[in-house]
């Protein structure tokens, strides 16, 4: 009877052991939602950013889908109603993704602060299929829903922006 015992119980031990050692998914990784966080709050230069670059890609659904970012017009900006907007955008709740989503951007903004660039924020205005402005930090990539005052603003600005091919 006590061999019967001195088995089980080195089973249980065993089980617990193979449980607490098994790789645990993340919670935020299966249920992004879970780590809902304003975008100011992961990243608080946005607050004191002195100018941004607004980029338009020429063809963002075109043919190329690796090359279709190098071909775009950008419109620069020290105006501090365009920040404002992009702020209160910013200042929504994100949600944190281990990938890409599929759809692709159709710019982004270059933000900076004392001449130098320190995040950038991409954005889709296709709102009956994509409809978002994310950023990349620590690996992760923290999507919201676009504003559509931040949406109006940048179809403002798109027809002002100027040519330029990278690199």
């Amino acid at each position: 009877m006590k061999s019967k015992n001195i088995i089980f119980i080195c089973l249980l031990m065993t089980l617990s052991w193979l449980s607490c050692n098994a790789p645990i998914k993340k919670q935020e990784d299966a249920n992004p939602f879970l780590t809902a966080t304003t975008g100011v709050e992961l990243d608080a230069r946005f607050l004191a950013a002195d100018s941004l670059v607004f980029v338009f890609y020429k063809d963002p659904y075109g043919s190329d889908s690796l090359r279709y970012t190098r071909y775009y017009k950008q419109v620069a900006t020290t105006d501090s109603n365009y920040m404002v907007l992009l702020l209160q955008n910013l200042s929504k709740p994100f949600f944190k993704f281990e990938k890409v989503k599929s759809c692709r951007s159709e710019g982004k903004v270059w933000c900076y602060l004392k001449g130098s660039i320190f995040q950038t924020v991409s954005f889709s205005t296709r709102c009956n299929e994509c409809c978002y402005v994310y950023f990349i930090k620590d690996g992760y990539f923290f999507y919201t829903p676009l504003d559509t005052a931040l949406a109006e603003m940048l179809s403002v600005l798109k027809p002002l922006s100027k040519s330029v091919e990278a690199l």
